[in-house]
């Protein structure tokens, strides 16, 4: 806010201020503490940052994306303080060819070599120069942007832009391009205030000289279209204009082309206007644009990395949680299907041992050849085995593998709103396919289940899950079925040996005696096949457990690491409530209001839109009935009684504009704002999320 500008209610009487509040208190220099703030404030932030960074590089591929590492080399906040009384540095923004150059040599009087020809992306450097009216104002001019294959003009300018005390915008009167829009949305959003020059772009040739100089208002006229285009590109970020001058740039640059300046043609091209409006902002605010261009190289790189982490946080708790639910819900169906492959595999034994039962009633020779054919069923008992519980098992990994791939695609597409978290991306990595680690019986001494593990992994490679994640199942299924098949061949021919071969006379008895001695074997049998089933799948359920553990304990690592980043956010946040406290007091004493600084219990500032102060109550008063002019639209309010909190909101907002408003409804929680007053949306919202920041309450403003 400009002199131009101050509420009309400070015009009343302003030599009334020391009658009613009393004289000012002593004045209070507002540097060295505003630099002491500053130099805090950097040190957090790189103090914050670097935690923030190494937490993320310890998470390894989980904390990938969500922090870019940040520029801790800036000089600090007290360096580029030291001359205070340097010029104040105003930056010439706007399209290629809007006609920047020119105007830089209209307002210096030099230059004129970096007046284009025509061509777009002519001057391609940052140059500055001393305006000619006054040493005290540093003219910076930049490339254009929204040049075809000139992005890197564009990040010089917007580089220039942010050490900015105010930006001078150069607009053809003719239109306004996209690539001009969204600079200008920037701008506004990195809290600039803004001067709009309105470049008329008419040729000097011919009766165009002739028309400048006798029908001005013909030449600068009919450009309300434009400047509403103008204004509401502005207002989506929340802002509007310092002020808006229409100038011919080239005819002011030609007027001062010769020895003798040509008068006549440089009145005409209304530059003697937009030096006017310079020389005013600078006589107004040069030292709080100064503060305020400080402040803000310290407080965007802080509210940045703040807004980083909590966003940062947010997925890493959403993360957490998802793959908590995913972990949880893929181990109860890994589970299901161990359960019942061990269901199927001991059904098969029984079956195929069952078999074997009335073996006996198809022996005939009673003889020595008994021998042999025990021999024989065994061994085809035990190939059967192997092949139908290698196939169980090989199903198994499978079905562990079809799992994990299920889990994983229908969790991919489980919403973020379940987890409280919107808008952020995606979770990141698939699980990590580590399944299983630990080799399950790895330890056995048998050649036979050396031989099984190896088997299964060649099962598991020709099924290509080798390097997936139910390889080891599958290599455990080769330890199964070897294992068991060394076994079957030792224990069982034992009791073969004792049965047929150590009792005299034996082989003569009848089928029924040796079906009395058969049973118990395949009895004997069954339950050891039955118990290295159950060992087996035991150890792979062991294994599923141990993995659900480790993944529940990456989940505890996520949250703890969004607890520390959230605590940063924190501090970051506290840091800039404090610093715009500072802000405030020091924009006030800069202002030589001294009473009001001290008044300030807490502010909240919004760059570039509007600084609002909870004030005591006669600090209050007093910025109500003479506002000071701090340089952006200092809104006051005071202390509420508990619950009253959202109401508060109508005391601050009728310091946004001169316009009748009245609060609609208000509760503990929200309050609904009424501004009779044609203001773009966007910037009503702007003031709602302000007060919302400042009171902690929901606010929402409606216009009409």
């Amino acid at each position: 806010m400009s002199k131009r500008d101050v509420p009309r209610r400070h015009e009343w009487l302003p030599t009334a201020l020391p009658v009613i509040f009393g004289e000012e208190p002593e004045w209070t220099d507002p540097w060295p503490g505003l630099l002491d703030a500053l130099v805090k404030l950097e040190s957090l932030t790189v103090a914050v940052s670097e935690g923030a960074l190494h937490r993320a590089e310890a998470l390894g591929a989980a904390g990938d994306g969500l922090l870019a590492p940040r520029d801790t080399s800036v000089s600090t906040a007290q360096g580029e303080a030291e001359d205070l009384a340097a010029p104040m540095r105003i930056v010439l923004m706007g399209r290629t060819m809007a006609g920047k150059s020119s105007l830089l040599t209209a307002l210096t009087g030099f230059h004129h070599d970096r007046i284009g020809d025509g061509r777009q992306r002519f001057s391609r450097d940052v140059f500055g120069a001393a305006m000619s009216v006054s040493e005290h104002i540093e003219l910076v001019d930049t490339p254009g942007v929204g040049a075809h294959g000139g992005a890197d003009d564009t990040e010089k300018a917007l580089a220039a832009a942010l050490d900015a005390d105010v930006i001078l915008w150069v607009n053809s009167s003719d239109s306004i391009q996209q690539e001009s829009a969204a600079a200008l949305k920037l701008l506004g959003l990195i809290g600039k205030p803004i001067i709009v020059a309105l470049n008329c772009r008419q040729s000097l040739e011919g009766v165009g000289r002739l028309n400048l100089l006798r029908f001005p208002d013909r030449v600068f006229g009919h450009r309300e279209g434009l400047l509403d285009e103008i204004r509401r590109h502005m207002a989506v970020a929340g802002v509007k204009p310092l002020e808006v001058v229409h100038v011919h740039a080239l005819a002011a640059a030609e007027a001062l082309a010769y020895d003798e300046v040509d008068t006549e043609l440089h009145a005409a091209s209304r530059i003697a206007d937009l030096t006017d409006a310079l020389l005013r902002e600078h006589e107004a605010h040069r030292e709080s644009r100064r503060a305020l261009r400080l402040i803000d190289n310290q407080r965007q790189p802080a509210e940045e990395l703040a807004r980083s982490l909590q966003l940062a946080s947010a997925t890493l708790r959403a993360r957490a949680e998802h793959n908590r639910g995913m972990y949880n819900d893929m181990h109860e169906r890994l589970r299901r299907a161990v359960r019942s492959t061990g269901e199927a595999m001991e059904s098969d034994v029984e079956a195929a041992v069952g078999r074997r039962r009335d073996w006996h009633l198809d022996a005939i020779d009673f003889g020595k050849s008994l021998e042999s054919d025990w021999n024989d069923a065994v061994e085809a008992l035990q190939d059967e085995l192997q092949k139908t519980l290698e196939h169980r098992l090989t199903s198994l990994a499978d079905e562990i593998r079809s799992t994990i791939e299920a889990t994983d695609a229908e969790w991919s597409n489980v919403s973020l709103d379940q987890f409280g978290l919107r808008n952020l991306p995606g979770f990141g990595a698939v699980w990590g396919n580590r399944l299983i680690r630990a080799g399950v019986g790895a330890g056995g001494s048998l050649l036979g289940f050396a031989g099984g593990a190896w088997l299964g992994a060649q099962i598991g490679g020709a099924l290509g899950l080798a390097a997936g994640p139910a390889a080891i199942v599958t290599a455990g299924a080769g330890f199964v079925i070897g294992g068991i098949a060394g076994l079957a061949a030792g224990r069982i021919k034992s009791l073969v040996d004792h049965i047929f071969l150590g009792k005299d006379g034996v082989l003569q008895k009848r089928r029924d005696e040796v079906a009395k001695q058969v049973g118990p074997i395949l009895d004997e049998l069954t339950s050891k096949y039955r118990a290295a089933i159950g060992d087996q799948l035991n150890d792979i359920r062991d294994v599923l457990g141990r993995e659900l553990a480790r993944s529940h304990e990456q989940s505890a690592a996520l949250e703890l690491v969004a607890s520390e980043w959230t605590k940063g956010s924190e501090n970051l946040q506290a840091s800039v409530r404090e610093l715009d406290r500072q802000t405030t007091s020091a924009l006030l004493r800069i202002d030589r209001r001294e009473r009001l600084a001290r008044a300030v219990k807490r502010a909240t500032r919004v760059p570039g839109v509007c600084i609002l102060v909870e004030f005591d109550d006669a600090g209050f008063a007093e910025s109500w009935l003479f506002p000071p002019d701090v340089g952006e639209t200092l809104a006051g309010g005071k202390a509420s009684t508990s619950g009253g909190e959202a109401a508060s909101a109508l005391s601050y907002a009728l310091s946004f504009v001169e316009a009748p408003m009245r609060l609609v409804r208000a509760d503990a929680a929200s309050a609904l704002l009424s501004i009779a007053a044609d203001i773009p949306s966007a910037i009503a919202e702007t003031w709602a999320v302000g007060l919302e920041a400042h009171l902690a309450r929901r606010v929402q403003i409606e216009t009409t």
